[in-house]
């Protein structure tokens, strides 16, 4: 690297030889995220590469307030440390060859100011040693960095009524950009917790992609509704993920309310059997009673009995009507049915659909379908009756006997 050093030599030999001046340069700039119509700092490195010292130094940031970057108070500083001069004067702000210097401004963005990228002049000036006077204008490159804001336009669901039971319904919410820079890689997801859960995997995620400024996308969604969700307004949590475009990385915290109507709802609240252990061969009766634990009136309610091949039942009555429960109200319906002869003793379970509409007072026109389980056991014929029939054959044997003995005797006599 000797030639290097030599090479330099050679040409600050050169420079003081023909008078060159001092030389300056920014070597460094450091500045804080600059917003329209906010404050922040910008922060200069100044280096003098020339081969003379420059004394006097000041230096005006946008001297002709050409930038909508304007600093707070007085754009002009003196920089540079005191030193004796030659021969015996006094030097104000004097700046060596090869040495840097640092400033620093407070700074105003303008209301309104687009964001971009803005070259504000930086207006160097200096004596040298024969005290001319000499000046140079450099250049900041300062970035104005647009705001993102991003809220929430507008939520719609399908159905328009959420009610409790329902499955896939889907959110559509709207998100605006209303600032005035590019907010990137937009991505939003609900924070699910019952009574709702995600339809399918990732159905709780959406992706929107780019939203430029005063725009909007949407985010869909699929969720499930429990079938005991209580009927109200839920506010579910919205996390919205974004980038600017310096790839920085963002994340904001919204909330949608989804309100979940009422419906009804029905449990089992008696099972009654006749006979109560039936056996192969018997005509059944089925009496069950349900209750509306619903929050809102089952109108049409009926109750029918979902057959199944692989049980050994012959329905003759398979439905009933029940008619209107309101909330808490109770209902009862039959279902007939006889046990083939070849039936298995043991317990079956019968499969109940209780259908129903909603109040149409309340402009529900929806048909509400519910499952209930009601257990039937199937007993074998008991062994004391086939032994009860086969004593009564026997005393009818007994007794035929004994008639036929008695006529005997009268035709002898």
């Amino acid at each position: 690297m000797k030639w290097l050093e030599v090479f330099v030599a050679v040409l600050l030999l050169a420079g003081v030889a023909y008078g060159l001046d001092a030389d300056f340069y920014i070597t460094g700039i450091e500045h804080s995220k600059l917003k329209q119509d906010s404050y922040g700092y910008v922060n200069i490195t100044l280096k003098n590469l020339g081969p003379e010292y420059a004394a006097y130094v000041r230096v005006t940031f946008d001297p002709a307030d050409e930038s909508p970057i304007d600093p707070v108070g007085s754009p002009r500083k003196y920089v540079g440390r005191v030193r004796e001069g030659i021969p015996a004067e006094q030097y104000f702000g004097v700046i060596l060859q090869n040495e840097e210097v640092e400033l620093s401004y407070k700074v105003y963005v303008k209301k309104g100011t687009p964001p971009g990228v803005y070259y504000v002049p930086l207006l160097v000036e200096w004596k040298d040693e024969q005290l001319n006077q000499k000046s140079q204008t450099l250049s900041l490159a300062l970035p104005v960095e647009g705001e993102i804001k991003l809220s929430i336009a507008g939520i719609s669901t399908v159905p328009q009524d959420i009610r409790s039971g329902k499955d896939n319904v889907k959110i559509t919410v709207r998100i605006a950009n209303t600032g005035d820079s590019e907010a990137r890689n937009v991505r939003a997801r609900l924070i699910l917790k019952s009574p709702f859960e995600e339809s399918f995997s990732g159905a709780g995620k959406s992706f929107l992609g780019n939203i430029m400024p005063y725009s909007q996308a949407s985010a869909e969604f699929h969720i499930d509704v429990a079938e005991k969700a209580e009927p109200k307004s839920y506010e579910i949590p919205l996390v919205v993920e974004y980038e600017d475009s310096s790839g920085r990385e963002y994340k904001v915290e919204k909330s949608i309310d989804v309100l979940v109507e009422p419906t009804p709802y029905f449990e089992l609240t008696g099972v009654e059997v006749v006979p109560e252990k039936p056996s192969p061969g018997d005509s059944v009766t089925l009496k069950v009673k349900i209750k509306n634990t619903g929050g809102e009136k089952a109108e049409n309610t009926d109750i029918r009995v979902i057959r199944e091949s692989s049980q050994p039942f012959d329905f003759t009555t398979r439905s009933d009507f029940i008619g209107s429960l309101k909330p808490g109200e109770e209902g009862e319906g039959a279902i007939e049915f006889e046990v083939k002869k070849d039936a298995i003793p043991k317990e079956y379970r019968l499969r109940l659909s209780i259908r129903s509409t909603g109040d149409s007072e309340a402009g529900d026109d929806n048909v509400y379908v519910q499952e209930l389980a009601v257990p039937v056991r199937v007993v074998a014929k008991s062994s004391s009756s086939n032994g009860d029939n086969r004593a009564l054959y026997a005393g009818a044997g007994v007794l035929v006997v004994a008639l036929l003995a008695m006529g005997a005797r009268k035709i002898k006599s």
